[in-house]
């Protein structure tokens, strides 16, 4: 890289974690930004464990849709049991 390249790359630490997950960007468990992680996939345990157990095919689809952050269509049928570790790029 020349200088010019270098001053006009992007700082790693002025995208979110997750804009930067997207982009498939290698991510440390130290990364400043990682405990914001850890918030959504022990949101996505709780909401999988309660999709797991749902009573029908309805409470199933609204609790993947709290999951993935959009609301499914209801031609949509999803069967469990259902696994995922973090549930936001679905």
């Amino acid at each position: 890289m020349n200088k010019l390249e270098i001053q006009n790359a992007p700082n790693r630490n002025d995208r979110d974690i997750f804009d930067r997950m997207k982009a498939r960007e290698p991510i440390r468990l130290g990364d400043p930004e990682y405990p914001k992680v850890w918030e959504v996939v022990s949101r996505t345990i709780r909401l999988s464990a309660a999709l797991n157990t749902s009573a029908g095919v309805d409470q199933i689809r609204e609790r993947l849709s709290q999951i993935i952050g959009t609301q499914l269509e209801e031609s949509t049928t999803v069967f469990t049991p259902f696994y995922t570790n973090f549930g936001g790029f679905i």
